[in-house]
Formats: structure tokens, sequence, C-alpha cells
């Protein structure tokens, strides 16, 4: 007898991979994104969708709503929950904010992972990056957290190899907006 299983509803952390084509032209191809803590993922094109609490399915309609504002025809929006259940043997990092595809970076070593790695690895910065104030979060073993500021400039332009910290299991880094 084949197993029924439950859908469950989309949280803070899962991740989607979606798809999206308009009138047989592939206009988004195997997007990924992670549902941050307020509910919402970050698209190409429309921003920020709030899916927290939506099911796959769900979330396909809210998707294709909101890609639909600015097609005329409608569009054909794929949506997969990405299972990320197996564990790095070294942990995960967290990337959000103004990368191309905010989410978790598995780790490599027992070294860690650099920061310009880790957003590298989440498809760079995204056009409104603000580079300057890359903010990355470490909780403490007593359960203190931690926020530094690093400007991402001073690695590259610089060449300040210093700035280019080494990041651990649990670390998040938020790249906020520029503001024009």
């Amino acid at each position: 007898m084949e197993e029924i299983k439950k859908v469950a509803n989309l949280v803070a952390g899962d991740s989607i991979e979606i798809s999206v084509e308009v009138d047989g032209r592939m206009e988004v191809s195997s997007y990924r994104t992670a549902v941050n803590h307020l509910g919402f993922v970050t698209l190409p094109l429309v921003g920020d969708v709030k899916i927290g609490g939506a099911t796959v399915e769900g979330s396909r309609a809210v998707i294709a709503k909101a890609y639909g504002a600015y097609f005329v025809n409608a569009p054909v929006v794929m949506v997969n929950f990405v299972e990320d259940s197996v564990e790095g043997e070294w942990g995960f990092v967290t990337v959000t904010g103004k990368v191309t595809q905010p989410g978790r970076i598995k780790i490599p070593s027992a070294k860690g992972i650099r920061l310009t790695t880790a957003i590298n690895d989440a498809g760079g910065f995204g056009p409104s990056a603000k580079t300057s104030d890359i903010q990355v979060t470490r909780a403490e073993e007593d359960g203190r957290k931690i926020r530094v500021s690093i400007n991402y400039n001073d690695i590259g332009q610089e060449g300040n190899a210093d700035a280019d910290i080494s990041l651990y299991d649990g670390d998040i880094i938020y790249v906020p907006q520029r503001i024009f």
C-alpha cells in the first residue's frame, strides 16, 4: 500500500526552486531561493513575494499571480520543494538579502568557508546590493549573538585579505540593499 504523504506548509528556511515560462520562452530557469524569517522569498523581476505558511501548490499560485502582473499572457510557473535535509559534514551558512540566489551554502571543510566564497556560491551580488555594509551574525556557545559589519570592497579593491573572514556552521550573512 502506498504511503500517503502529509502536505506541509512552507516555513522559514525551506528552499524552493522555480521556473517561469511565458509564450514558450523560459523567463526564469531553475531559480533557487529560501523562505526568510518573515515568510517571503525574493524572486527575479517581481521582488519579494510572501509564501510562508502556504503549501508548494499554494505558493505556485501566489508566484504565478505576481509574475502575471508583468506579462500580457499568463505565465506557466513550476515550483519544487528543495530537500535540504542532507546535512553537510561541516554544516551550512545562510546567505540572505541582495544576492542572486539566497539560501543555505554547504561548508566544504572543517576550515569553514570564506565570505567571498559563500557570496559567490549564492550567485554573487544582486544589482542593488550594498557591498560596503555586509552583516555577519554568529551565535556564540553561550547563546549570545555577535554581529560584525564587513566592507566587501576592502577585500578586493583594497587587498585586505583579513576582511575575507572564515564562516562556520550557523553563520548568517545579510547583504543589504543600496539606497540610491
